[in-house]
């Protein structure tokens, strides 16, 4: 008995590979798991395997935001996580909205300061 593969199988799967393809560098929801608050620039690229897409530098009074941006695949779709560093250790991760409800107002208005020159970097 030959296996069958149907045609809407077929093109399920090319669809999906291009997809991947033409989004560009990502990292995948289960690496994710690898990341722990304190850890330097260094450490988070060496456990994602992978530098961020663009970065953006933030000053607000006398703190000072490092944003990156990354596209993340979670296997349904492909969105823009960012990772915020403070003193060069990574103090929160998470998708735009996360970083509005966390507790640490500096924070969020960092990353909302950040977020169009991030978007557009990402875009080139």
């Amino acid at each position: 008995m030959k296996p069958t593969f149907s045609l809407r199988a077929a093109t399920a799967l090319l669809s999906m590979a291009l997809l991947a393809g033409c989004a560009g560098p990502q990292i995948f929801q289960g690496q994710l798991s690898s990341l722990d608050k304190g850890l330097s620039t260094f450490e988070v690229e060496t456990r994602l395997k992978q530098s961020p897409m663009a970065t953006h530098r933030v000053e607000l009074d006398a703190r000072v935001f490092e944003i990156h941006a990354y596209r993340l695949n979670n296997g349904l779709q492909i969105d823009p996580y960012y990772l915020a560093y403070e003193r060069q250790r990574l103090v929160y991760w998470g998708y735009l909205n996360e970083f509005r409800r966390q507790p640490d107002r500096d924070l969020a208005q960092a990353v909302g300061q950040a977020q169009a020159p991030l978007q557009a970097a990402i875009k080139k």
